[in-house]
């Protein structure tokens, strides 16, 4: 929706109407209204498309009936394909498959669809269950601190989420943040909460629309979601993708406006795609155009209201129920009014007056039959059959939360962080750099109007002027995940993108290069052949003229890492492939296929132009990408790993000329999940490859670093630890280089007082090992660093001026 600016100004996330506005007027139904209610002006520019926010398969430890039931002895019958299947079949436009605390789903050759739009997700931490929808890999639930608060690892894991631009949502919050008989518990002042599960057809809609209810009414603002929670297709239709289900107001049919749309709260809930269908949208200034919708908030300059300001409800396919508005409190105070369709189509009009500084007003359409949950009342008369998010209407300024728990205060200090991409309200993200001389060359993935794009920026030495930024993905809307290098006047940027195509999703990696450092670049070329998803590239140099790109593809059915040194490489090599044991399985058991996936790769080149390429691969997991295996018969379960042993491994090229080794073992460690390696060489020529572990275990543990060796990329010293804090979670760690050659590490971590996100830093001695770790970051939460030359870029939202509903997320850089 484009807001009129006269009427409205941007205030920390909400939509603020100026002035001229009468004086209130009372509450009351008008039926005469509705049939002229569509010459009232046309509201936000968009399209309803219906989905679910929260289904299983057999990724799950709990994915199928037959294994909750059997303790895990008996196979498993709900595969990744039968789930995408049947939101197909029943007219789904989008669908997560948000498995317990894993990410492996999305490596399951069945993730695909030519209908749907799926989009990434996973049913994150162990107590209380959140969902999170976008992220780039698993959201790891760390351990609280002895003596922290208990949510403080729950708010944490919404300021990584938000990191990535991603969605969390509260699952089922009548099991894990609240109870009629004794409210919200401490789980419940979390903030920043994107969505909440106002109906899991698992619980209790009204007693998780109670606690929805409880936290707007002390300042919280989210909008609701339906979720099907679904494990067991013997539940089908009652209990299955799309029953209930989530419809999402999106500005276009992508998974970044369908994400965005979610985190702006555009939602209507059902109990299924052809349920009753219900919408709230208000004029709140009285001109006549509806410019607010569900999930929406306004803030007035007034507590005065024209007498012209009006709610319009709208339903569809809801004869035979009653349609109730509520106003802030809420249920406990009544209905603002009462409707009764009496046609498939029907609109009314409701005066709209303020109640109170923080006013909210949603809709339920309920009707008698059908539990609306598994542990619903049943002596209720009227169960749930549709809801609305909220329309939030605040005076003079947004809504503040007022949790029963504060937020430790923000650090402060100066930390010599300077803005490099991102402004306020976008998301600029997941940077990288390359320092050549007095140049440093900087690319992010920004957001902006629902839409993903690669974009570059020059920056010409501290006090000299910068270039402005170049988008590299042209009109593409889908594009992530950027990488850069740099020699004298020669760049070059690589990414993952779809253009724009995401049904199937098939991103294929593109390279541009610059020969004029950066002020201009070619034409891109694509190095992947588009037949399966190209994802997470990285690059290094052989020399000026022939970078070394590597990625992860599942073209030939498992993740698989292709290299390829542009300008010698006729096609790109794959390099995991070797001893890698597929297994399509069997129809009668969704646990027995066996893709093992080779991810995440990072490359470096040696003065003698020896290449070697890392990665994390889970070939050597008893079951890989499962959480248990079915055994044979008369055999107990064997429970297997959640998560998986992945481990690091790597591959050698000699030279452009010579061919791969074979896998060659870095971390070489059976207890533990080994992910996201970074590789760089260190002044004498060695290699050191730099990666996050964490023990076998689901949630509740932390993240800590590790690191190795070696001087041919082909024997590799023991592990090491680096900087570790066991009270802290330590992830996402990048390698990069001093002016003086020394390998140098950057990460993110959550040992700091205030609990947020900071950057740590820590560098390589070659007589004394991993110094001390060291605090770079101050203010706010900065996550996703990288370094280069001792310049760090990072992802900060410091500029953000709300705990909630701010998705400010720019790019920073530290010089060396």
């Amino acid at each position: 929706m484009e807001l009129d600016r006269r009427q409205f100004i941007a205030v920390g996330g909400a939509v603020v109407a100026a002035g001229g506005l009468g004086p209130a007027t009372a509450a009351q139904a008008d039926p005469g209204d509705h049939d002229e209610a569509g010459k009232h002006g046309a509201g936000p520019e968009g399209m309803w498309l219906p989905g679910d926010t929260h289904v299983h398969d057999d990724h799950s430890s709990d994915g199928s009936a037959p294994r909750q039931l059997s303790d895990q002895r008996d196979p498993g019958n709900l595969p990744v394909g039968d789930q995408i299947g049947y939101a197909e079949g029943v007219g789904l436009a989008f669908l997560p498959l948000t498995d317990h605390r894993t990410y492996d789903q999305h490596w399951d050759p069945q993730w695909t669809s030519s209908k749907l739009l799926l989009l990434t997700g996973e049913e994150v931490n162990g107590s209380p269950h959140a969902v999170v929808l976008g992220a780039v890999d698993t959201v790891v639930d760390g351990a609280n601190p002895p003596g922290s608060a208990a949510f403080r690892h729950i708010q944490q894991s919404i300021w990584d989420a938000h990191a990535q631009h991603a969605v969390w949502s509260v699952a089922h919050p009548d099991d894990g943040e609240y109870t009629p008989a004794t409210g919200p518990n401490d789980n419940a002042s979390a903030q920043g909460v994107d969505v909440v599960e106002l109906w899991n057809v698992s619980n209790n809609p009204d007693a998780e629309i109670e606690y929805a209810e409880n936290r707007w009414n002390h300042g919280f603002r989210f909008g609701g979601v339906a979720a099907s929670d679904s494990h067991f297709k013997e539940l089908r239709p009652v209990s299955a993708p799309g029953r209930p289900t989530t419809w999402v107001f999106a500005a276009e049919r992508s998974t970044r406006a369908i994400l965005d749309a979610l985190k702006a709260g555009r939602t209507t809930l059902s109990m299924g795609p052809d349920g009753p269908f219900v919408t709230i949208e208000a004029d709140v200034d009285g001109d006549g155009r509806f410019e607010a919708i569900g999930g929406d908030e306004v803030v007035v300059r007034t507590d005065r209201l024209s007498k012209r300001a009006k709610l319009r409800i709208r339903a569809r396919a809801a004869v035979g129920t009653k349609v109730l508005v509520y106003g802030s409190p809420g249920r406990s105070a009544g209905p603002l009014a009462t409707f009764v369709p009496d046609r498939d189509e029907q609109t009314w009009l409701l005066p709209l007056t303020l109640r109170g500084a923080q006013s909210w007003y949603r809709v339920e359409v309920r009707a008698p039959g059908e539990l609306s949950g598994r542990e619903a009342d049943p002596n209720l008369p009227d169960q749930l059959r549709a809801a609305t998010s909220p329309i939030f209407v605040s005076v003079r300024q947004p809504a503040v939360p007022a949790p029963e728990l504060n937020l430790p205060a923000p650090l402060g200090g100066d930390d010599r962080a300077s803005l490099v991409l991102g402004e306020s309200g976008d998301f600029a993200g997941f940077a990288d750099l390359a320092v050549e001389g007095r140049v440093t060359h900087v690319v992010a993935e920004l957001h902006r109007d629902h839409r993903s794009a690669v974009v570059y920026r020059r920056l010409d030495g501290e006090h000299d002027g910068h270039g402005e930024p170049i988008v590299l993905s042209d009109s593409s809307g889908t594009a992530s995940s950027p990488r850069v290098v740099a020699a004298g006047d020669d760049v070059w940027v690589v990414w993952q993108d779809a253009r724009g195509h995401e049904r199937p999703h098939r991103p294929a990696i593109h390279l541009r290069h610059s020969r004029d450092g950066g002020r201009s670049f070619g034409s891109a070329v694509r190095l992947s052949d588009g037949r399966g998803r190209a994802l997470h590239p990285a690059i290094a140099l052989v020399d000026r003229t022939h970078p070394v790109v590597a990625w992860t593809d599942n073209g030939g059915g498992a993740f698989d890492v292709r290299v390829q040194v542009v300008g010698v490489d006729p096609a790109p090599v794959n390099v995991s492939a070797a001893g890698k044991v597929i297994d399509p399985g069997t129809p009668t058991d969704a646990r027995s296929p066996r893709h093992p996936a080779s991810l995440f790769p990072s490359v470096a080149v040696t003065p003698d132009r020896r290449i070697v390429v890392t990665w994390q691969d889970n070939r050597f997991d008893p079951d890989p990408g499962w959480t248990g295996h079915t055994p044979p018969p008369g055999e107990e379960a064997s429970g297997g790993t959640n998560p998986d042993n992945w481990e690091i491994v790597a591959a050698v090229r000699a030279g452009t000329r010579s061919a791969w080794s074979g896998l060659v073992r870095v971390s070489n460690n059976d207890d533990a999940a080994d992910r996201h390696p970074s590789l760089a060489v260190d002044r004498d020529g060695s290699l050191v490859v730099a990666w996050e572990t964490k023990v076998l275990s689901p949630a509740g543990v932390n993240l800590s670093l590790r690191a190795s060796r070696s001087t041919d990329g082909r024997t590799w010293s023991p592990a090491e630890p680096v900087a570790v804090d066991p009270n802290a979670m330590s992830q996402r760690p990048r390698l990069g280089n001093d002016a003086d050659g020394a390998v140098r590490a950057v990460w993110y971590d959550s040992r700091s007082t205030d609990w947020r996100w900071k950057v740590f830093t820590s560098r390589r001695d070659s007589r004394t090992g991993w110094t001390p770790a060291v605090r770079l970051t101050t203010r706010g939460n900065g996550t996703w660093p990288a370094v280069d030359r001792g310049t760090v870029v990072f992802t900060g939202d410091r500029a953000a001026t709300r705990t909630q509903r701010d998705a400010t997320q720019q790019v920073f850089l530290i010089r060396g």
